[in-house]
């Protein structure tokens, strides 16, 4: 028995896996993430582990999908042994007597490749069947395509480098070797070891069995024999090979940037991710091969000096919102006394005027045959991602269609932020062009479904493609250049599921809003420099850019700017709507934050940061506008949709350790939407005393899961059960009462 342990521990699969634990620890954790992802523990609130076990190809999860993810997959796997090979294969100087020492160093390194796939197929099938619902011929499909994909990548490539890698007889065959005066033969740093150190084992890792490719262990020879020359000579070919293979694979990345526009190049995000990892994997592998010891300096080096080149001259490069005008001598000024001039009281009440005059042309469409009051209707959406686009899409047309079309005529102003604002868009974009005399049902279920269409394929793809070189293909957006990013493909993607409704720009939208013919819509993206936030609209809204006072007495700051008055020498209204849309979910990482025109340059971002639920936005409009309202409206309605519970879960602070006791502010952030619920409840209760007794109604349409394990996750992309989980929602209890009181508010007296 000792001895079968003796022989599994110095076997070559088992010596392989201790290497990397002691000197490989980074790839291990590589390892670690990917399957983390794979099964849901962590990245579960974004849905990560939705795109690895069931990725989508031109909207469909299907063998194809599955197909390409497999083949990704299997290009993991081959960088994980190129690497691995490169770093370590000198530390076993028996392979150099082997045939195809790569093909048999590739399968004794198999252990962690094999454990991730059956995780990973194992979790799969369970997640077809229970989130995509599927069949068992489709499971069978998919799962078959996973693997063909990942045998054909590990097939081709293997083949290539068993014909092309060299061994020891073929080396012989050559002729008498003869290296250069002071060539590095085994490793960058390395110097040729003598004939003692190889005999003596000293450049060796104990190996005394190896698994053959019949999968028979075999007796590992001793080298000690052969000259260390052709040795080495064996591993510099091999390295080669290996380096050569990983530069074609990232050539063939950057290739692909050019076909950013055609569907059928935007490979699944499940593929993306094992596309990443691999290029952080060979990236890691090449820093530590060539720089061993100085390995962390240089990657620290090579950041900072990344960082250096990308932020001058030609690589100098920002993300930007298109349609506007980015030349250096037209910037807007961005000032505290710039901002106090776009709010001055004589723009602000020409702009209130102007809003007056809508809400007249409004009230004239919705008052009574007896001239009774009408009631007015403050939409606002939450955040959220895809789930929020989607559920705010349906939860209005329900609305609409339960008040028999009076929740579009009664509604003065959308706002919102992220996922929300992305459905409430598209919702009043199908009304208006039914208004328009256009064959469109805005409340055709079909139109959900288009919303809810996957985004993050087109962003993904354009990050692993583009962003992660230098974008430097070009488009004309309006009477500009831009280049194109993983921005762009979002808007192009977003206008290809919404069938190019969306290609509006914001001027387009002016007219229709003053003559009430659709709501008003006030986009709001955070600005990362002093957390104002950035008000684009069509129409002017200084007064909505600091709460309303007396100002002949101290002045509120100013919290928010009108997007339109400060970049109306930058063409404003030539603005596109889906940077607009955009700018309000730009959630990091996943999105560029946006630079604009100004001096000092500012950037936008989501919404969220300051306001998730578009309640601020909407309380500041009523209260600016309140003598109006008071005197031509019968009440407002508050029509709150959102996918976010008000109350939650109170988490306990107890037996925490010392690292979780000093990380325990950091958490505040977790908590960020909900304390901008508290602080919105309280606006609103102001907002009724300053209105009047019973002339404020708050109606809430909130999102909630059947089962709270399995809620839609916060992502540019939904499985089936999410969707059909998000539209069920609408049968909830609470929501059929909110939906109710609806009808009866709006319901013609």
């Amino acid at each position: 028995m000792r001895r079968y342990r003796t022989l599994l521990y110095y076997s070559f699969p088992f010596q392989l896996v201790v290497l990397h634990f002691r000197n490989h620890l980074m790839l291990v954790v590589l390892w670690l993430f990917l399957g983390l992802l794979t099964t849901g523990a962590i990245g579960r609130f974004f849905g990560v582990y939705h795109l690895l076990l069931t990725p989508e190809y031109l909207g469909e999860v299907n063998f194809w999908s599955f197909l390409l993810t497999g083949a990704a997959c299997g290009a993991f796997f081959l960088i994980w042994n190129l690497t691995t090979y490169l770093l370590c294969s000198h530390r076993f100087p028996f392979l150099a007597t082997l045939k195809a020492p790569f093909t048999l160093f590739s399968l004794n390194n198999s252990v962690f490749p094999l454990v991730f796939i059956i995780v990973y197929v194992s979790t799969s099938v369970v997640f077809q069947v229970r989130d995509e619902l599927a069949t068992f011929w489709d499971v069978m499909k998919n799962t078959a395509g996973l693997l063909i994909g990942l045998g054909l990548m590990l097939g081709v490539l293997a083949v290539y480098l068993h014909f092309t890698n060299k061994d020891l007889a073929s080396i012989l065959k050559a002729g008498n070797l003869t290296p250069k005066p002071g060539s590095r033969l085994l490793t960058p740093e390395g110097r040729v070891p003598t004939m003692r150190e190889i005999r003596s084992g000293a450049t060796s890792w104990r190996v005394d069995t190896y698994l053959s490719e019949r999968f028979h262990l075999r007796l590992v020879r001793s080298v000690a024999h052969y000259d260390r020359r052709l040795l080495a000579k064996v591993f510099q070919q091999n390295h080669l090979n290996a380096v050569l293979v990983q530069l074609m694979a990232l050539i063939v990345i950057m290739f692909l940037s050019l076909f950013m526009e055609q569907p059928w190049a935007r490979i699944p995000t499940g593929a993306t991710i094992f596309l990443l990892a691999s290029m952080f994997m060979a990236l890691f592998g090449a820093i530590v091969y060539w720089f061993r010891r100085w390995a962390v300096l240089v990657f620290l080096a090579l950041l900072a000096a990344i960082n250096a080149i990308t932020s001058w001259g030609l690589f100098y490069y920002r993300n930007r919102a298109y349609g506007i005008d980015y030349a250096q001598e037209h910037r807007a000024e961005y000032t505290h006394e710039q901002l106090e001039r776009l709010c001055a009281p004589d723009t602000i009440a020409r702009d209130a005027a102007n809003a007056r005059r809508i809400l007249e042309r409004w009230a004239a469409r919705n008052r009574g045959p007896h001239g009774e009051k009408p009631k007015m209707v403050l939409v606002c959406v939450s955040g959220g991602g895809m789930r929020s686009a989607v559920w705010t899409m349906h939860a209005l047309q329900q609305a609409d269609l339960a008040t028999q079309g009076q929740l579009m005529r009664h509604s003065v102003l959308i706002s919102g932020a992220s996922g929300g604002i992305l459905g409430a868009a598209y919702w009043r974009e199908l009304y208006l062009r039914q208004q328009l005399g256009e064959n469109v049902d805005y409340n055709c279920s079909d139109h959900v479904a288009e919303i809810g269409a996957d985004l993050l394929n087109a962003v993904s793809f354009a990050i692993l493609t583009n962003d992660l070189f230098f974008p430097f293909r070009k488009f004309q957006s309006g009477n500009f250049t831009y280049r194109k990013d993983r921005g762009y493909l979002l808007e192009y993607q977003l206008n290809e599921n919404c069938r190019g409704r969306l290609n509006r720009r914001l001027a387009d939208y002016r007219t229709h809003e003053k003559q009430a013919r659709i709501p008003m819509m006030v986009v709001s993206p955070f600005l990362l420099n002093d957390a104002r936030r950035l008000l684009i609209s069509p129409q002017g809204v200084s007064y909505l850019m600091r709460p309303p006072g007396n100002p002949t007495s101290t002045q509120p700051e100013i919290d928010a700017v009108d997007f339109g008055r400060l970049f109306a020498r930058q063409q404003a209204d030539s603005l596109a709507f889906t940077s607009a849309l955009r700018m309000n979910c730009s959630y990091p990482l996943i999105l560029p934050p946006v630079w604009l025109p100004t001096d000092p340059p500012v950037e936008a971002m989501d919404a969220g940061f300051r306001d998730n639920y578009g309640i601020a936005t909407a309380v500041r409009f009523a209260h600016a506008l309140q003598d109006w309202i008071k005197n031509n409206t019968d009440g407002v309605i508050v029509l709150q949709v959102r996918c976010w519970e008000k109350r939650r879960p109170i988490e306990a602070s107890t037996y925490k350790g010392i690292v979780e006791n000093v990380l325990s502010p950091f958490s505040a952030a977790a908590h960020l939407t909900a304390m901008q619920d508290f602080e919105q409840d309280n606006a609103l209760a102001l907002l009724r005393d300053l209105l009047g007794p019973d002339q404020l109604q708050v109606i809430r349409l909130v999102y909630r899961p059947q089962n709270k394990e399995n809620e839609a996750s916060m992502s540019f992309h939904l499985s089936k059960r999410e969707k059909r989980d998000i539209l069920q929602a609408i049968h909830d209890p609470d929501v059929q009462r909110g939906l109710q009181q609806l009808r009866q508010a709006l319901a013609p007296r």
